[in-house]
């Protein structure tokens, strides 16, 4: 059986303390044989959302005997033997989840700013789609959404995304871009994980502008005499009030080699971002749903779908089809290995004791890779990378 890769991300980590790991899980022995330090991305101490931001590791791809993996801000490349290769970052390019590793590019999602573009590895943009401006993102927002930028300046770098003090997260990150898949056709299918309609727009400006002065402390005791309720009876997700979920949706977007979009997969009454579209070896698709923690079962080309299954009861993120066609998902801090034709679960696993640190990617180490280091910040000290910028 394969060794298992694993990022997380933590919830509520100070931003001196680590915000995620990079795990080996050996599925013969049932154990975690490896966990790796991340590197941590600029700017976490600006940016206080405790259920995510800029913590974590994110996405992992594999190209043959090359890995990338990525934090919020940053992808870095490595050989089968973990010698630094490149890393790049863009001004442009940040809140990156799923990745693509595709030669000597790669295809990012930035959710941040509803951006899907491709860097060399220079760290320069060769490629983009700005989701914001498609006519079918448009039509199924409930209010309306224009791009934040134009070509040139998301081209240049005109904001620095990664600095979350530059821009209202909650108005450049409408769309939740957050996976993506290539099709043998051609088509490219990406993932709006949640259109994000706010319902209450003074709460959501007194939560943002907190937020941008670091005073995320006082939330809580605003939110009591708003409300005029008791001492912690607050809610844990304080912006969650300020956005109306029974509106909120998620959208599979297609997007073919000649640019047309067309709508896939649309998911209603979305409280969280659905993740992890997924190829699977019969060239059928999954996505889950992780408001309902459902997996959807679907062709990606004619969007006919074969089962939507509850398999998840916390937060459903990462996914993986293994060589005997079963799967592995993400829950939160568990791994659920499910035999989706037999609709049924085999396992689950705690990859570690800690309930905030939840699973954000999946993926297979090849066999002939080596375990990657203990620590990336300690390897980037004795080895750093061909292009620094």
């Amino acid at each position: 059986m394969p060794r298992i890769l694993i990022s997380t991300s933590c919830r509520h980590k100070p931003h001196d303390q680590p915000s995620g790991h990079l795990f080996v899980f050996n599925l013969d022995k049932q154990k975690v044989v490896r966990q790796s330090e991340i590197i941590e991305p600029p700017y976490r101490e600006v940016d206080p959302n405790p259920r995510g931001g800029f913590r974590g590791l994110k996405g992992i791809s594999i190209d043959g005997h090359r890995i990338a993996i990525a934090n919020a801000s940053t992808v870095f490349v490595y050989d089968h033997l973990w010698n630094p290769i490149t890393y790049m970052w863009h001004p442009s390019c940040t809140g990156i989840h799923d990745i693509e590793l595709k030669n000597d590019t790669v295809w990012v999602t930035s959710s941040r700013n509803d951006l899907l573009i491709c860097l060399d590895f220079n760290g320069n943009i060769i490629d983009y789609y700005d989701l914001r401006d498609s006519p079918l993102v448009k039509k199924n927002a409930a209010h309306q959404i224009k791009p934040l930028l134009h070509e040139r300046q998301i081209i240049n770098g005109r904001w620095d995304f990664r600095d979350p003090r530059t821009h209202d997260m909650a108005i450049t990150d409408s769309l939740h871009i957050n996976s993506l898949v290539f099709l043998d056709n051609g088509d490219l299918l990406v993932s709006c994980g949640l259109f994000r309609v706010i319902k209450d727009r003074n709460l959501h400006n007194i939560n943002n502008n907190l937020k941008k002065n670091s005073l995320t402390r006082a939330l809580p005791k605003i939110y009591q005499k708003i409300e005029g309720i008791k001492k912690g009876s607050y809610p844990e997700n304080f912006e969650a009030l300020s956005i109306s979920s029974n509106k909120s949706i998620s959208l599979l977007l297609r997007i073919s080699k000649n640019g047309q979009h067309t709508s896939s997969i649309k998911l209603m009454g979305c409280r969280f971002p659905s993740h992890s579209i997924r190829i699977l070896h019969d060239n059928s698709a999954i996505y889950l749903n992780t408001s309902s923690g459902e997996i959807l079962h679907f062709h990606p080309e004619t969007d006919q779908i074969y089962s939507s299954t509850q398999i998840g009861r916390t937060f459903l993120r990462g996914a993986r089809q293994l060589p005997d066609n079963t799967l592995l998902i993400g829950d939160n801090n568990e791994m659920i290995h499910y035999d989706m034709n037999g609709k049924q679960i085999i396992s689950k696993t705690l990859i570690c004791e800690d309930i905030t640190e939840a699973i954000f990617d999946i993926n297979i180490l090849p066999d002939d890779f080596e375990l990657p280091p203990i620590s990336f910040i300690d390897l980037h000290k004795q080895k750093l990378p061909v292009h620094q910028t």
